[in-house]
């Protein structure tokens, strides 16, 4: 319920330094646009007002990107409030049209994209099974970067790593949104039946949702955690390449992982970091369902972040297919982190 982020609606004194630093407000220049005025929105929610189509273009704009939260005095946290806030628009019926598609694509087909083929159509036979080790793909790897996914387990089947046996969305996309999706407990029973003590993904927004909102019992790892504690038995090779990395913001300023890209990238090319970088990174534009529901917003986003790459830059590496499709589709040249282990792996 929105009332019980009351505290830190009220925590916001209107300083306006998240103005400044969000980057949709910087497209669209409204109040309604950045975290203060979307805070006070927020608190009339709160206080029954009732929710308006003016809320929902407010909070449906939000790519959830924590940049606000991560630099305000005061240490209020628009980004969840905003979450919760969407969930009283849910509540109400007051949702933007691909809300409904998410949620019915989710039920129908186990997926947001409401994509019919199997899921695990990328992974060779026997993928699938019990282990202490599994690779929870989701959705985009499994359906729209699919060479990517077979690069990442590809790695991980070195340890012994394996598919759970019916994997389905993690709730993420549904969650930003506002909603409550249902596949959630569906996936906590297989991880359950799988026998993993560790769950690897190389998806951002997974990894915030399995760490955050399963309640698992077991480990839960982004995939650069992972092969940076392995990162001696890789077998990595220098290659003549300038990279740099985006830091995606569930894994970076949400979650807190950035050092371990960073190991895993200096140990094979030269790297340079992009203007911001690590908590002050600039979001690729695609997150919070902003791709899905404001496709120009979006790219108008990714632009910005592309005009912070380093000169000379060979691959701007990723480590979250939804960062990599939104600065891909606005003109970068982008490298999923796992591919280019591969690349450097496969150098004789």
């Amino acid at each position: 319920m929105i009332k019980d982020h009351i505290d830190d609606i009220l925590k916001c004194t209107r300083c306006g330094r998240c103005r400044a630093l969000c980057p949709v407000n910087e497209e669209l220049g409204w109040e309604s646009t950045n975290a203060r005025g979307r805070m006070l929105l927020a608190r009339a929610l709160a206080e029954d007002v009732q929710p308006s189509e003016a809320m929902k273009n407010s909070f449906y704009t939000c790519l959830t990107c924590a940049m606000c939260s991560s630099t305000c005095p005061s240490g209020a946290k628009p980004d969840e409030v905003v979450e919760a806030a969407r969930q009283e628009l849910v509540r109400a019926g007051t949702v933007p049209p691909y809300y409904c598609t998410v949620a019915d694509n989710i039920e129908k087909f186990g997926n947001p994209l409401g994509d019919s083929s199997s899921r695990s159509a990328w992974a060779p036979a026997g993928s699938t099974g019990k282990s202490d080790l599994i690779y929870f793909a989701g959705c985009l790897m499994s359906y729209r970067k699919q060479a990517e996914a077979r690069a990442a387990f590809s790695l991980l089947s070195r340890f012994g790593a394996k598919l759970l046996e019916d994997e389905r969305c993690c709730g993420s996309p549904l969650l930003r949104l506002g909603g409550k999706p249902a596949t959630i407990e569906h996936n906590i029973r297989q991880i359950e039946q799988s026998g993993a003590k560790t769950i690897v993904t190389s998806c951002a927004g997974c990894y915030k949702t399995l760490k955050e909102s399963y309640g698992l019992d077991v480990e839960v790892l982004h995939i650069t955690q992972f092969l940076a504690r392995k990162v001696d038995e890789l077998g990595l090779k220098p290659l003549p390449l300038k990279l740099t990395y985006h830091d995606p913001c569930h894994l970076g300023r949400c979650m807190k992982v950035y050092e371990e890209p960073r190991l895993l990238i200096r140990r094979i090319g030269s790297f340079t970091e992009m203007a911001s970088s690590k908590q002050d990174a600039r979001c690729c534009g695609g997150g919070g369902g902003v791709r899905r529901g404001y496709k120009d917003l979006a790219q108008k986003v990714a632009a910005k972040r592309l005009n912070e790459v380093p000169a000379g830059t060979d691959y701007i590496v990723t480590a979250c297919p939804m960062c990599n499709s939104n600065l891909e589709d606005a003109g970068g040249k982008v490298i999923d982190i796992c591919d280019l282990i591969l690349k450097s792996i496969s150098q004789k």
